[in-house]
């Protein structure tokens, strides 16, 4: 059975949780800058602000794994980017997301610096006798191929997203102009 809710009342949760233009002004970290939030451009949902919204949100996401939501907010600004938008498309980086996506870095980055051989020499492991010391070890290996593989997906999500966003605003925009064409032409 098709589900009865209209779509307003779906996004309810998403929408009582984002702030909006009128109260922005209520939240902690984001009164220092509320005077610039509150210019009426950033809130628009327009061809050009939500592309740019949507790959702000999912480059800020991916780099920075805590406060993302507020600091794509921050980024939107300048950007004359969708706030809104930048701020909900964060949310596709989560704790079930973070596991997959750090090995996918890790994978990505060791490819692309040529890393074939294993994380670390085994022999330079053992020297190390705690399981702390040992833990620091392989994180110390695996930084810099996780570092070039987030910056990889980072900029490739960005332009995804980006592209993406702008093909359904534009596909979005010429079925209601088609629309508004039908019924123009079926009024008497």
């Amino acid at each position: 059975m098709a589900d009865a809710t209209p779509p307003a009342s779906r996004f309810h949760w998403i929408t009582r949780h984002i702030p909006t233009r009128d109260t922005v002004h209520q939240y902690r970290l984001l009164r220092p800058f509320a005077s610039h939030l509150a210019h009426p451009s950033l809130w628009r949902m327009t061809r050009r602000s939500v592309p740019r919204g949507v790959a702000i949100g999912l480059g800020v996401a991916v780099i920075i794994p805590f406060m993302h939501t507020v600091i794509a907010a921050l980024v939107a600004i300048p950007a004359r980017a969708n706030v809104a938008i930048a701020a909900i498309f964060t949310l596709v980086v989560n704790p079930l997301t973070i596991p997959p996506l750090y090995y996918a870095a890790y994978r990505i980055g060791s490819w692309e610096l040529h890393h074939d051989a294993a994380i670390a020499n085994p022999a330079d492991v053992e020297r190390f006798s705690s399981e702390l010391s040992r833990l620091l070890f392989w994180i110390h290996q695996a930084s810099g191929s996780i570092a070039v593989g987030v910056l990889t997906i980072a900029a490739a999500l960005a332009l995804f997203g980006y592209f993406a966003a702008s093909f359904v605003w534009r596909f979005w925009s010429r079925s209601r102009w088609r629309q508004r064409r039908i019924n123009s032409c079926a009024r008497p």
